[in-house]
């Protein structure tokens, strides 16, 4: 095979390329610096025509790709519609126009998210894109709306490949990013303030540990590429407050979280003036309700996630203890 993975300097693609490498495939990492964690660099856009690449290039790729994975965008759930929707929109539809002329091609694994599914209703499998779900931002709206593009692309051979938030010290170590997503609490959590979570966070993060996710991927460019839609994420199903924990627990600091009863609404106002960012305030409640039946359709079943995974996280983020606690360690 020879897979090109889109978004191959980022935290998960770098993993991506690093465990198709070992698996011995012919890696391609296309990115806008062109780096490359594993197998052959490529500097190049998504969202541009012909992603930006010189004809040579270009028609190589055409030529000699067999798989895709699209494992570009942003992580960043405060991202604008610029970073969140535009590059999605755009870059999904430029990785379908290449599946579409590349003669080779056997399949197309993408990488979607579980907060497709935003604020929804009810229990949501791996059938279920839209439910009438409202979403809490853009990020949200931006995965769902690539992964729509996908599911819509019937002559393309694909497979859909959701995860929650990804943490862990992966192999490659691009760089884990301690503004996005969960991560972007723990400045808040480490310098003391409570953060208020109902039931005190007692509810599903859906987090994944990142190198499994990246063995997945792997097993996904492997399968035959049927238009179906696989989930993971910890089968052990740490909670909220289970992740903040772990991630806190190298700092030795016991996170403060709290019910939020009453102070909902004044963490709203408050939050923000902490350290807390706004977009994690939508995120104090239980998020939406996953079939836990999903990890057993996964095709030779769910893996587990290495121990001390949420432990490592918060260690690879005391490199930037400065940064985050302004100088707390």
């Amino acid at each position: 095979m020879t897979v090109l993975v889109a978004g191959g300097s980022g935290y998960l693609g770098a993993e991506v390329c690093a465990a198709l490498e070992a698996a011995g495939e012919q890696v391609v990492a296309l990115s806008r610096t062109g780096a490359a964690p594993a197998g052959k660099g490529l500097a190049g856009d998504v969202s541009r025509h012909r992603f930006g690449l010189a004809e040579r290039d270009w028609a190589m790729l055409l030529a000699e790709t067999t798989h895709v994975v699209s494992a570009f965008g942003s992580v960043d759930w405060g991202a604008g519609p610029d970073d969140a929707v535009n590059l999605h929109a755009a870059g999904v539809r430029n990785v379908l126009a290449f599946a579409r002329q590349a003669g080779a091609l056997a399949g197309l694994v993408h990488v979607s998210s579980l907060l497709v599914f935003g604020r929804a209703d009810g229990r949501v499998g791996n059938r279920e894109l839209y439910v009438g779900q409202t979403f809490r931002n853009w990020y949200e709206y931006g995965k769902y709306y690539a992964e729509t593009l996908v599911r819509e692309a019937t002559d393309v051979p694909s497979t859909v490949l959701r995860f929650g938030p990804l943490l862990g010290c992966g192999r490659t170590r691009p760089g884990l990013d301690g503004r996005a997503g969960l991560l972007a609490a723990v400045p808040c959590l480490l310098q003391g303030y409570p953060v208020h979570l109902a039931r005190r966070g007692d509810f599903p993060s859906y987090a994944g540990e990142v190198t499994t996710a990246a063995e997945l991927v792997v097993r996904a460019v492997r399968e035959p590429a049927t238009g179906r839609t696989w989930t993971w994420f910890d089968p052990a199903e740490p909670s909220v407050a289970e992740v903040f924990t772990g991630v806190c627990r190298p700092w030795r600091r016991l996170p403060r979280i709290v019910d939020a009863g009453p102070v909902r609404v004044a963490q709203r106002w408050l939050g923000p003036r902490v350290g807390l960012p706004r977009p994690l305030l939508d995120y104090t409640e239980p998020w939406f309700d996953v079939d836990r039946g999903v990890l057993a359709e996964l095709p030779g079943g769910a893996p587990a996630c290495p121990p001390g995974y949420l432990e490592a996280t918060g260690e690879a983020l005391t490199h930037h203890s400065s940064r985050l606690t302004g100088g707390m360690r």
